[in-house]
């Protein structure tokens, strides 16, 4: 069977995209991330029996639980290894499986032990789906997706006990760019490739972050629960994936069910081998929805230290490529992307001014996207490697263009 009759197949029902009907009346799963403004649609409860099933799973008693849990098998490994660059920590956990085996040996065997629903034809649609929107994933991860998980103050915790994203925050910014640019690369984040190996590093990188605030003193665990948990992870994933798709949409470009539904199933693999638990990957867009609803309600609870955050991080990247706006632009773009409610709540308050060049922007945008869909196939895939090949030169001039200082070992 073909790539194009598989992901029909899934998008039908055959496969893990499978989904229920939309309820009759009132629904409670939008087309959005909630923001306080929408979170009325969920006091109405579950609207069918499949919705009651997400709705337990996801429930905030649910979630409590797995603020408790972390990622057993990394932390197994990173208690016994000296903490230093992601490639060199992955470089260690390699040399010591295939010495001692153990812990290290079960570390590795888990994060190339594939599970029996994926389809690796299907994921390298999904990482074409992103190449597609290069650098409008670019756009919103900055604007939206980080910014307005800065708002979910548990998990934002992190960034302010260890002082990271503060202190260098374009550098972070690269990196995480790095490891998006490797996650679509040559065979994505198959075992083997590249974008696999960054993901274990990044697995890695959590890990070491917990085992230094566990043995800091910097971390009230009665307060915040453990760091860089099961619910913070899940959270981090849909950052990447839900929160992007429904940022793209924002801009004026119509996502088809089909490409939303790729990018999920690309990051739910994504999510495994990060250490994220499969009770926390959702197997559809709808239940995926429910978590995020789920998730941000339970989370959501703006401070201080979320306007302090996201502030740093638009100042910081204003006129970095690619995108070379000023930080009012930046913040236009911010206000715009995450709502009225949730921009109030963290002081993210753009000019008159700087608002109208945003609805210029955006205007530009929706209408490349309409000529885009036009386009021949064989045309699209070229723009599809064009963008590649420019998030490339920006990820390793940002980076300082010395591959023996990054972060990570490659940049596919």
């Amino acid at each position: 069977m073909g790539i194009k009759n598989r992901t029909h197949e899934f998008l039908s029902g055959g496969g893990a995209f499978a989904t229920v009907p939309e309820p009759s009346g009132h629904a409670i799963i939008g087309e959005v991330m909630p923001t306080p403004e929408e979170l009325e649609r969920i006091k109405l409860g579950p609207q069918s029996p499949q919705q009651r099933v997400w709705w337990d799973r996801y429930s905030h008693h649910n979630l409590e639980q797995w603020r408790q849990v972390c990622d057993e098998r990394a932390d197994a490994c990173t208690a016994l290894i000296k903490r230093g660059r992601p490639s060199d920590m992955l470089d260690q956990v390699e040399t010591r499986a295939a010495t001692e085996g153990g812990a290290f040996g079960e570390f590795l065997q888990h994060c190339h032990q594939v599970p029996g629903w994926v389809d690796f034809d299907i994921l390298e649609e999904g990482s074409r789906v992103f190449k597609r929107y290069a650098p409008l994933q670019g756009l919103v991860l900055l604007c939206s997706s980080l910014v307005e998980g800065y708002a979910y103050n548990k998990p934002a915790q992190v960034l302010v006990a260890t002082g990271r994203l503060q202190k260098d925050v374009t550098r972070r910014i690269y990196e995480t760019g790095q490891l998006l640019h490797n996650m679509v690369g040559k065979d994505n984040i198959a075992p083997g490739s590249a974008g696999h190996r960054t993901l274990m590093e990044v697995r890695l990188t959590h890990s070491s972050v917990r085992q230094f605030l566990w043995h800091s003193g910097k971390w009230d665990v009665e307060k915040y629960d453990q760091p860089i948990n099961q619910e913070d992870m899940a959270g981090t994933v849909l950052e990447f994936d839900f929160m992007v798709a429904r940022g793209i949409e924002r801009l004026g470009v119509n996502l088809s069910t089909e490409e939303k539904s790729l990018m999920q199933y690309f990051w739910r693999y994504a999510g495994y081998v990060l250490g994220v638990k499969e009770g926390l990957l959702p197997a559809s867009l709808d239940e995926q929805e429910m978590l995020a609803l789920q998730l941000a309600t339970h989370l959501y609870n703006p401070t201080p230290d979320s306007e302090k955050l996201a502030k740093a991080l638009l100042r910081d990247m204003a006129k970095e490529p690619p995108f070379h706006l000023p930080e009012g632009v930046l913040i236009a773009f911010s206000e715009f992307l995450i709502g009225p409610v949730v921009a109030k709540d963290i002081n993210m308050h753009a000019t008159a001014a700087d608002r109208a060049k945003v609805r210029l922007i955006r205007e530009a945008i929706r209408l490349a996207a309409k000529g885009r869909y036009l386009a021949p196939t064989a045309l699209q895939k070229l723009l599809e490697q064009g963008n590649h090949r420019m998030r490339r030169k920006n990820i390793f001039d940002g980076l300082g263009g010395d591959p023996s200082q990054f972060a990570f070992r490659s940049l596919a």
